[in-house]
């Protein structure tokens, strides 16, 4: 029983691995889809199981980071190279370059939240699994054919400015990753206004997605600071 937390964070790294292979070599949307939700699905239960068979320890907590910067570390990084040389024409070795700096952001965050001593229910900046899903909403979207005949159609300054916004939005996940601000967790249980942040972003996820599809997700991800702030300020505010 002692080893069902760390077999389930193994399996978080197997669907990982799976879902860059899936970006490189098919593109296959709805696989990549459900390759890194199952990885996220899993990473969140190892924890779990953890407590629940009172399995917790240093081996596990080191193994969970490692296996973060393959699902979701290394995943966002081949996402935004995917993003930016097969869907924006951006020259490969810039695009990897960038998703490289990405992946090597989402280390430097997961080291970092090994040190930390006290672990609060909440995060201190955006968590790896919420970065790559939404670099993982937006090569999503962009990989539908009717988006990508848009994208390809740009051309002189336009294509300029869309190559300049999304290696924008790349470096501004870099950063958000790392920042001080605090991003509500999305854990079942807690007080009521976590639980109000919580089903309003499952609320915003539902009406968007009927409209944008896969960009949906990549939205409330957006969203997730702004959310987080007014729920943990109000809570901050309770007398």
């Amino acid at each position: 029983m002692k080893h069902i937390p760390n077999f389930l964070t193994l399996a978080n790294a197997i669907c990982g691995m799976m879902a860059i292979y899936n970006i490189v070599n098919t593109s296959n949307i709805g696989l990549a889809i459900a390759l890194i939700a199952a990885a996220a699905l899993f990473d969140m239960l190892d924890g779990w199981a953890a407590r629940k068979v009172g399995a917790s320890s240093e081996l596990g907590k080191q193994l969970d980071s490692l296996a973060d910067v393959i699902s979701f570390g290394a995943t966002s990084g081949f996402l935004w190279s995917s993003i930016l040389a097969d869907y924006t024409n951006v020259p490969q070795p810039w695009a990897m370059l960038v998703g490289a700096t990405v992946t090597a952001a989402s280390v430097y965050r997961l080291a970092a939240f090994n040190l930390q001593e006290n672990e609060g229910k909440d995060f201190i900046g955006m968590p790896t699994p919420a970065n790559a899903l939404f670099a993982l909403g937006l090569w999503s979207w962009m990989g539908r054919w009717d988006n990508w005949e848009w994208i390809m159609a740009l051309e002189g300054s336009q294509l300029l400015l869309w190559h300049i916004a999304l290696v924008s939005i790349a470096f501004y996940t870099m950063y958000w990753q790392n920042a001080s601000f605090q991003i509500l967790s999305l854990k079942v249980g807690g007080d009521t206004r976590r639980k109000i942040g919580q089903y309003t972003l499952v609320g915003i996820l539902a009406i968007m997605i009927p409209f944008f599809g896969a960009l949906s997700i990549s939205i409330v991800v957006f969203l997730l600071p702004i959310v987080s702030a007014f729920a943990l300020k109000s809570k901050a505010q309770d007398p």
